[in-house]
């Protein structure tokens, strides 16, 4: 047995700070993999990239029991020969738009791709050196053509887009002006980034249709598609690109507590699709990270989402803001998602009853699209 310390060739974080990949060479093969910071659920995902010694007929069952990377056996790949390792100056990666994927070229061909469903349904990624689909790779086939060409095309274009000087501004102006033609002239904007990548930011606004709500919006998560959203939906990019929507009605003779902990909340949970790898879309719930100083009979501890662009697009509905129309840059629809507060106790129900029966009984109880910080329990 060829006894080698791993090495890593090349290791790379996406552009969110987010994930990692890396290439590692353990003196038989080299294999490329893809892990999460910050999600612990998140299992590593690895792909066979090339082998380092000839190929056996058959693999070694005592590989497994000793923690070794599988070895692809002669049929399963193009060239049973030992291949060389590969240094740094030949790996360049590109990360997909969600950056929970990952293109892989050598020279400046496309060598390699772990795609978003690595791990599902027993496909890893896919290889140029793969012959058929195997244990740790599929074939990659053609590398200028197909789906997985395009893919990676599609994704250098979005980082080159990305890269361009005015493109956060134009961004930016682009939903701006697009809220403040259905809500009113904003009242004020914060930067919700951080200062890294992506740019981000929540405005405020106090529409005239709808007197006595406050109404904050997220801008800027939509400029890139949610990570995991294909794993869910066929027609993913009518769901990835989305904005986050929190209304408030401001309670009379009360002073205005809202930005104290609606700016703080949106801020936490504006990156968290990307940070994690996980998607927000309708009818999902995620914790309350801010108390609201105003609650009256409830905690509200949790949020649910509401995607009243989906609901628009069925029918027209005066009581909610009309927030559907708006195509993101490229050119698929941006859902605006509304967050609903609710208490652990409705959670529950939410949970148990489905999802449905909580939108029915949300409607008839005569609630709506902003949060009323004094309401009581929802009786389902």
């Amino acid at each position: 047995m060829n006894q080698h310390t791993p090495k890593v060739l090349y290791q790379e974080a996406n552009p969110y700070g987010s994930f990692t990949a890396f290439l590692e060479d353990d003196g038989r093969t080299i294999y490329l993999y893809l892990q999460s910071h910050n999600n612990p659920d998140w299992k590593m995902k690895s792909l066979w990239i090339r082998n380092l010694i000839d190929a056996p007929k058959e693999r070694d069952p005592h590989d497994f029991d000793s923690g070794l990377a599988p070895i692809l056996t002669e049929a399963e790949i193009f060239n049973p020969k030992a291949l060389p390792t590969l240094t740094e100056e030949e790996i360049h990666f590109i990360w997909s738009e969600e950056g929970d994927a990952v293109a892989l070229f050598v020279n400046e061909e496309l060598y390699a791709y772990l795609p978003p469903w690595s791990g599902v349904k027993g496909i890893q990624g896919y290889a140029k050196e793969a012959k058929e689909n195997a244990i740790t790779a599929s074939p990659l086939g053609d590398v200028n053509n197909g789906v997985l060409a395009d893919r990676v095309k599609a994704s250098r274009k979005h980082w080159e887009n990305v890269a361009q000087k005015d493109h956060w501004k134009r961004a930016q102006s682009l939903r701006l002006n697009f809220l403040e033609s259905k809500l009113g002239k904003h009242d004020k904007y914060w930067s919700a980034d951080g200062g890294s990548y992506p740019s981000l930011g929540i405005a405020s606004f106090y529409p005239k249709e709808f007197p006595g709500i406050k109404v904050f919006s997220t801008i800027g998560m939509s400029v890139q598609n949610q990570p995991s959203v294909e794993l869910y939906h066929k027609e993913f990019e009518d769901f990835a690109r989305i904005e986050l929507v929190l209304a408030i009605k401001l309670l009379n003779d009360v002073e205005d507590h809202t930005e104290q902990w609606v700016q703080h909340a949106l801020g936490e949970m504006i990156k968290f699709p990307w940070n994690t790898g996980i998607w927000f879309g309708h009818s999902h719930t995620i914790q309350n990270p801010r108390k609201d100083p105003d609650q009256l009979y409830l905690d509200f501890n949790w949020f649910v989402f509401n995607n009243i662009t989906d609901e628009l697009d069925l029918s027209v509905n005066q009581s909610i803001p009309q927030l559907n129309g708006l195509l993101s840059e490229n050119g698929k629809r941006i859902n605006f998602l509304v967050l609903t507060p609710i208490s652990l106790e409705e959670r529950i129900c939410f949970m148990r009853e489905g999802s449905q029966k909580f939108w029915d009984t949300w409607k008839k109880e005569g609630f709506t699209f902003f949060h009323d910080s004094e309401r009581r329990m929802l009786e389902f």
